[in-house]
């Protein structure tokens, strides 16, 4: 935010003003800028912030499967719509443990997502915790052999915890519609996971502001150290359009984030884990920081 309290105060310096009026006005001009940016963050984190993993896309054997993700992400900066930081002590910590029941056909897969979760954001003091917004999917693998393709239809429900006066919120009070389109392919030892995703994202009726539409691309490639091991490079893309208010766009506050990272896997007698974990190399209109998570799969 130092880059635009300079700009704020030079305009103000410029006026001829007593100092009572010019510090009443940059204290205005400061809080403009400052929920500027923090409804551009409001919308940096949809719901359930999966990242794709190992075997997201691959058939399975018939039956019921539990997963759980427990994630925690913290970013102390934010940045501006040119990549540029504009808050060095944002403070922003987010973990959540997130429920996930899957039923696998040889073709087709159902999916409830019930997270919960506790949010805080140490500059503004505030923090909220509880249920999350509950989603549902459901997806027909494509009748193709030499690759698994998975298409899915995710829906998220505002059930979580929301005040519209607060920035820390676990529910965002907000529809999503999702297709998602899940790859893998096994050569040898090498594996290649994928993901593409497209969040329609519906308006906030209490806010009247439309977060802006997701375009969300990530790719995992993976080598078998041992039969049961394997380890290798994460990359995610997202990028949005512009929030609307009232309807109206918003120019300037689409949101973009790269980040790189490394998956780990191994396969136990009665379950599977993953351990995930991304950096944020480039962000826009959006925080900037870790993303650390842990997840098993059983099979009933």
């Amino acid at each position: 935010m130092q880059k635009i309290k300079t700009a704020a105060q030079t305009f103000i310096d410029a006026e001829v003003l007593m100092p009572s009026v010019r510090q009443k006005k940059s204290s205005m001009l400061q809080r403009f800028f400052l929920l500027t940016v923090v409804l551009c963050l409001i919308s940096a984190f949809p719901y359930n912030a999966i990242a794709v993993n190992y075997f997201d896309g691959s058939r399975a054997k018939e039956g019921f499967y539990f997963l759980t993700y427990t994630y925690a992400c913290y970013a102390d900066e934010t940045t501006d719509k040119n990549g540029k930081v504009a808050n060095k002590d944002f403070g922003l910590f987010s973990a959540q443990e997130i429920l996930r029941l899957c039923y696998y056909t040889p073709d087709f897969v159902a999916t409830v997502v019930v997270p919960f979760g506790y949010t805080k954001i140490s500059s503004l003091d505030q923090d909220s915790f509880g249920l999350g917004d509950l989603s549902i999917g459901a997806g027909y693998f494509l009748p193709v052999k030499q690759v698994d393709i998975l298409p899915m239809l995710f829906v998220k429900f505002p059930t979580g915890r929301y005040d519209k006066e607060k920035t820390a919120n676990i529910g965002s009070n907000q529809y999503d519609i999702a297709p998602m389109i899940f790859m893998h392919k096994t050569m040898g030892s090498f594996s290649i996971d994928a993901a593409v995703k497209y969040y329609f994202r519906l308006e906030n009726n209490d806010t009247d502001v439309a977060p802006g539409d997701e375009l969300r691309l990530e790719g995992l490639i993976g080598y078998n150290i041992t039969e049961k091991f394997k380890s290798g490079p994460a990359v995610n893309w997202m990028k949005s359009r512009d929030r609307k208010q009232d309807g109206s766009r918003i120019s300037g506050s689409a949101r973009e984030k790269l980040s790189l990272g490394a998956d780990c896997y191994y396969r136990f007698p009665w379950l599977s884990v993953t351990l995930t974990y991304l950096y944020d190399i480039h962000t826009e209109n959006s925080p900037k920081g870790h993303f650390v998570q842990l997840k098993t799969v059983y099979r009933f």
